[in-house]
């Protein structure tokens, strides 16, 4: 049997199976692609890493020379150097390059590269000094260290692209500095441009008034949603292309905070305080953002100037020494305004301001008035424009947020609906835009810096071959059904398998009671699963324990524990809840799925209360019951033979979102891990454990968690199989980008190949055959029907079962998108899935590979236990989604913005301590 060899070429980028060759099955269609194609008429360009320092910085080991420069800057603690970020970062390139010759032909991401046409003139030991000079400080000199230049061979790139499929060899990615490059070329003009928020390394926003195109937002909310677009160089097959799509961000709103803080009633917190929940989400709202400040001068004038802002001013504020921390007036809050914040005012060789005295306490708007002559707006809030160890307060009169920062944080369920519906719109209108306000927003027309490096980007988008595929057949109880329009109906069938006998069962009501009406549904609900479903379940639950009017921990906790010493106890509890609220439902699975090991299914109570819609949302949520205790709920045919002697993994890690800095920093990433037992493919078993913070990758440092729980999924395989190992494995890996295919082939896969040792018997030929491929759903690939026949009339978007192997894919690696799934709005989002490693399909199927495992994965849509509609990516990376989003819910004290003021993770402990139930292990409770 051959396998793929994955030792490391020698620049450490991965080596991946060829393409066995082009799919076929399936209609043949015509589709648009949100790609343009570019070209890059230039032979060499030359890259400059850049670095920005305080002091003059040697060539050997990065170590400061001996000349130090004097200056105003942000210092570190330890070793007294000054680091540059953000917009003080850019503002120095910038300075940097204003100084270089004027026909220079430069781009830059204003972060750490300089991309060139030609090799530039710079001082022998390539550092550029330069002054920052803002108002009301001292004159900051920096230096802006130029290294390199290494030289970026397009002509290279451009000739590799035009190579047959017999010149691969397997190396993966190939030119990633070359098109790294390119990206950072053609994102320097909109980064250039003030009007322009750009977000990471491809995201681009319009932020002045003209162009802003933007959601529509209650008017106290000081957020807004705005429509922007990302853009990135791909390679293809014969050509290079520009990826560009429609993006949606959250941004801080544009403002001045005098008007926002009236709009939230804080503007006399001199005699009435103001609500210590709102001043918080201020705090939060303005800390780490860039402002604008209009200041003072003894001489009458005022001084506009760009400052961080910290946030609001509140106690705790300041150094060690008592003089270096502000004084707040007792019983007023924990934040301050100028008429209750004293500062220790120190001597100085000026006379101090009339009526003031040196080395006492002095109330800021005292302050004003003494030296300024400016009586300021006493009761809102103070804006501290230094840091949390050494704070600058600044009257909120004198200050705005600029536009265009993002905003990281959990929206409230009303902002959610605006962006859905915002980011909701049909194909068409998509691309148009694409065509027209990208082209505008990224400058991809009549731009001089493209055309001096000799870019061009066609203005109209391509054209790709794909094909439909036809859905498999799907069996129940008795008889099959054809699905139509990705879907089907459950009308007057039945389960195929159930699960255990539901005995005991009980409900549970979070809001104001449980009425009559809610009695006779839930009574309702367990006859339809029992006599229409075939869900066996006793049909008269216990009586509820009454209700929960706080859904907080607590609260449910107790319930939760008076539920579970029921004699004999609930097998299952039906929750009913009065609204979507994501604290109450994260605090029911955690009771349910860590602390008492009770199976829960949370349902809305207008929903199980509709008689209109009642029976199609019990047979939903019977769907999930069934797979809860074990149960098959609908097969599809297995037309390639594989399933019966195959096990499916899926595996991803979800990390901290959301988040600032420093409680992310805190909060682990956390691993699912799901496999397959049954030739149903409909019980998946899941696992969960903690990564290290931040690190995508699964096995390292892990105390062997990886192999265990490997090891273990095998097992729970062999058990349910008459005690025989799978012949094949095939792992969908979901969530890595493609620089990190080189990390799973060399870090992640050793792990499993351990398992393996260890499970089966000794000897090679013993070992399981594996498959492993790459399924990715975060991506800006998007496809547009050019024909009405093959799209769908409501979303407009292309068919259910679209396939695209060619056209926008690298001949040389095997990678396709696939479109499972009926979009009902919006434009639909293909998978994209890559084979990393191939034991099994070609070496069983031969040149039909590619259709194989096309078909087979396109089919595996289908099996998705607790929908009656093809998903839109494959089971196994769906459920180690859901599984890893489930273990954050069971930690969510980790992962959500509810920490104390000074940062810390006040139930970390706690949180980590929390593991699913042994009731619940090797089981579907997360579904």
């Amino acid at each position: 049997m051959p396998a793929l060899s994955i030792t490391d070429p020698s620049d450490g980028r991965a080596l991946l199976p060829g393409r066995p060759g082009l799919g076929t099955n399936g209609q043949r269609i015509v589709l648009w692609a949100n790609y343009f194609k570019m070209d890059a008429k230039v032979a060499y360009l030359y890259r400059y890493d850049l670095r920005v320092s305080g002091t003059k910085v040697s060539e050997e080991e990065g170590e400061p020379a001996k000349k130090k420069i004097k200056s105003e800057g942000n210092e570190d603690a330890n070793n007294g150097k000054r680091e540059a970020k953000g917009n003080k970062l850019a503002k120095l390139i910038e300075l940097a390059l204003s100084q270089l010759p004027r026909n220079s032909v430069v781009a830059t991401e204003y972060k750490q590269q300089l991309i060139t046409k030609e090799k530039l003139e710079l001082p022998a030991d390539g550092h550029v000094p330069v002054t920052l000079v803002e108002p009301n400080r001292k004159d900051e000199t920096w230096f802006v260290r130029f290294d390199g230049p290494s030289t970026i061979n397009v002509q290279g790139l451009m000739d590799y692209l035009k190579l047959t499929e017999r010149d691969n060899d397997g190396v993966f990615p190939k030119y990633p500095e070359e098109i790294d490059a390119l990206g950072v070329v053609l994102g320097h003009t909109p980064r250039s441009n003030a009007g322009t928020a750009a977000v990471g390394r491809s995201r681009f926003f319009a932020i002045d008034s003209g162009r802003k195109d933007e959601a529509m937002m209650d008017p106290k909310s000081y957020i807004e949603i705005l429509r922007g677009y990302v853009q990135s160089v791909r390679p293809a097959t014969g050509r290079l292309l520009l990826n560009t799509n429609v993006t949606h961000g959250v941004f801080r709103k544009g403002t001045r905070f005098e008007d926002l803080f009236r709009m939230h009633h804080l503007a006399q917190m001199d005699t009435k305080g103001g609500d210590p929940k709102t001043l918080v989400d201020m705090h939060k709202l303005i800390s780490k953002t860039r402002i604008r400040c209009r200041i003072p001068a003894d001489n009458g004038q005022w001084h506009v100037s760009e400052r961080g802002a910290a946030g609001l001013a509140r106690v705790g504020d300041g150094g060690k020494e008592a003089e270096d921390r502000p004084m707040f007036r007792p019983n007023t809050g924990r934040f301050g305004c100028p008429a209750t914040v004293k500062f220790f005012l120190r001597a100085s060789d000026k006379p101090p301001p009339p009526g003031l005295v040196y080395n006492s306490w002095v109330r800021v708007d005292d302050y004003y008035r003494a030296r300024y002559k400016i009586n300021v707006n006493k009761g809102l809030p103070l804006i501290n424009v230094g840091t949390s160890r050494k704070a600058i307060y600044i009257p909120a009169e004198y200050c705005e947020l600029l536009p265009g920062q993002p905003l990281k944080s959990r929206l409230s369920p009303t902002d959610q609906d605006v962006m859905i519906q915002f980011a909701c719109r049909p194909p068409p209108a998509n691309a148009q835009s694409i065509t027209t306000s990208a082209r505008s927003l990224l400058a991809l027309d009549n731009n001089k810096l493209l055309a001096n490096f000799g870019i061009t980007v066609d203005k109209q988008l391509i054209t790709v071959e794909g094909r439909e595929l036809r859905p498999p057949s799907i069996s129940y109880l008795k008889g099959n059904i054809t699905p139509a329009d990705g879907g089907w109906l459950m009308k007057g069938v039945r389960i195929c398998q159930p699960g255990r006998r539901i005995a005991n069962w009980t409900y549970l009501t979070i809001g104001d009671g449980t009425s009559d009406r809610l009695k006779r549904a839930v009574q309702d609900f367990a006859r339809f699963l029992n006599n229409d479903m075939g869900v066996p379940m006793n049909t008269q639950p216990a009586p509820a324990n009454g209700y929960v009017s706080a859904s907080h921990e607590q609260s449910l906790q107790n319930v939760f524990k008076k539920i579970s010493t029921q004699k004999p106890q609930p097998d299952f509890l039906l929750v009913l809840i009065p609204n979507k609220d994501a604290v109450t439902y994260n605090n029911i699975k955690k009771c349910g799925d860590c602390l008492f090991g009770i199976p829960t299914v949370c349902c809305r109570e207008e929903k199980i209360t509709d008689p209109k819609g009642q029976k199609g949302y019990f047979a939903n949520v019977g769907l999930k019951v069934n797979l809860k205790f074990g149960g098959v709920n609908h097969r599809v045919q297995d037309t390639t033979g594989l399933v019966a002697k195959t096990m499916f993994v899926g595996y991803d890690v979800t990390h901290p979102t959301n988040l600032p800095a420093g409680a992310a920093e805190n909060a682990p990433s956390l691993v699912g891990l799901v496999a397959s037992v049954d030739k149903d493919l409909a019980q998946w078993p899941a696992v969960t454990w903690a990564n290290r913070a931040r690190v995508e990758e699964v096995g390292q440092n892990d105390d062997g968690q990886f192999v265990r729980h490997f090891k273990d999924r095998l097992r729970l395989w062999q058990d349910a199989n008459n005690k025989q190992l799978p012949e094949n494995i095939i792992i969908f890996r979901d969530g890595v980008s493609e620089g990190q295919f080189n990390m799973v082939l060399k870090d992640e896969l050793p792990n499993i190949r351990q398992a393996c040792r260890e499970t089966y018997k000794a000897g090679k030929n013993s070992q399981p055959r594996i498959s492993l491929i790459v399924s990715v759903k975060r991506h800006q690939t998007r496809f547009y029907p050019t024909d009405p026949n093959h799209m769908h009339q409501r979303s407009k978007s292309p068919k259910e079962g679209t396939i695209v192997d060619r056209g926008v894919t690298n001949v040389r690696c095997w990678d396709f998108f696939l479109q499972a799934h009926a979009s009902l709005q919006g434009t639909a989002r293909p998978a994209h899935y890559t084979v990393l490693l191939d034991e099994i399909f070609r070496a069983k199927f031969g040149a039909k590979a590619a259709d194989v495992l096309e078909k087979l994965t396109h089919d595996m849509c289908y099996a998705y236990g607790r929908a009656t509609k093809a998903v839109s990516i494959c089971p196994p990376a769906y459920y180690a989604d859901l599984v890893a989003t489930r273990a954050r819910i069971h930690k969510d004290e980790l992962f959500d913005d509810g920490r104390t003021e000074t940062g810390e993770l006040s139930t970390r402990s706690t949180a980590m301590a929390r593991t699913v139930h042994d009731k619940l292990r090797n089981t579907m409770y997360y579904i």
